[in-house]
């Protein structure tokens, strides 16, 4: 089996999008008609979404996500800032 996945992000991703949506509505985990495909709802790009999820370590020791979120949970957890805010700033950003 080859490292990670056998296709393209795009259309790993477009493939669980669609599984979602086929799920009947009245099932847990369906996803409705009217919702955009998941990476433009969480605000990122692919390019962006592979970056984060195979180099999470090289770029962050605690969380990583939207700035504002990230900053949320510094505060939550009285801390002054999390390594990799630059990194989610770029990252997120470009959504």
């Amino acid at each position: 089996m080859p490292r990670g996945l056998p296709f393209y992000l795009d259309d790993y991703l477009e493939l669980v999008n669609w599984t979602g949506r086929a799920v009947r509505e009245d099932k847990r985990g369906a996803i409705a008609d009217d919702l955009p495909p998941i990476l433009e709802r969480i605000g990122v790009s692919a390019e962006a979404w592979l970056q984060l999820s195979t180099r999470f370590e090289e770029h962050f020791c605690s969380w990583g996500g939207q700035p504002g979120h990230v900053e949320e949970a510094c505060q939550l957890a009285d801390l002054r800032w999390a390594r990799g805010m630059g990194t989610c700033r770029r990252l997120f950003e470009s959504g």
